[in-house]
């Protein structure tokens, strides 16, 4: 006799950072349930977009991104280890190779638009030039795909190093580590290609 899984109604607020929903939910998507797997793209649409928007900086392309993140997430809904309670890393990881998939297969560097770059603390702070710009886009794709990560999640995403660590899969301690690293290799190779 096969025991049924009973799924508390899921309220949209705050769930998608509870594990146990999102495992339960998980599990009955893996037996082909499709209101399950539906429950899981409203709870975690919204966060895997922020995630990958972070990363391409292009609405068209993050768009196109989440639905392949989502479609293989169906595909290979039964892989997934129900009961780990580590679906949202499962997802994000998905998300992850997607972007790396992307950027292999466009060839293209970091792109930032020129807003990225105002201290959202003054007031009114000037735009930055276009020399810093270019050394700051390059500054970026020159880093490790870890430490890019950390850096636009940090500061284009504005996720906390919590919610950093929790969608890279790391400990907060290596995610504080890598923006240190990332930061110190970006004014390096800013300031020395400074005139």
């Amino acid at each position: 006799m096969q025991e049924t899984l009973h799924l508390p109604q899921v309220g949209l607020e705050g769930d998608a950072h509870d594990p146990r929903i999102l495992d339960l939910l998980a599990a009955r998507a893996a037996v082909g349930e499709a209101a399950a797997f539906e429950q899981i793209y409203l709870l975690l649409v919204d966060d895997l977009y922020v995630y990958v928007r972070g990363q391409c900086r292009n609405d068209a392309v993050a768009e196109d991104v989440v639905s392949s993140v989502f479609l293989k997430a169906w595909k290979s809904a039964k892989h997934y280890r129900a009961g780990s309670d580590s679906f949202r890393r499962w997802i994000f990881t998905i998300a992850r190779n997607e972007m790396r998939d992307h950027w292999r297969l466009s060839q293209r560097t970091f792109p930032l638009p020129a807003r990225d770059f105002e201290d959202r603390s003054a007031p009114e702070s000037p735009e930055p030039s276009p020399e810093t710009r270019a050394g700051v886009t390059r500054a970026l794709s020159l880093l490790t795909e870890d430490q890019r990560q950390v850096i636009v999640l940090r500061y284009f995403n504005g996720k906390s190093n919590e919610e950093i660590a929790r969608v890279m899969s790391k400990r907060e301690g290596a995610v504080r580590a890598l923006q240190m690293r990332a930061l110190q290799h970006m004014r390096r190779l800013m300031f020395d290609a400074a005139p």
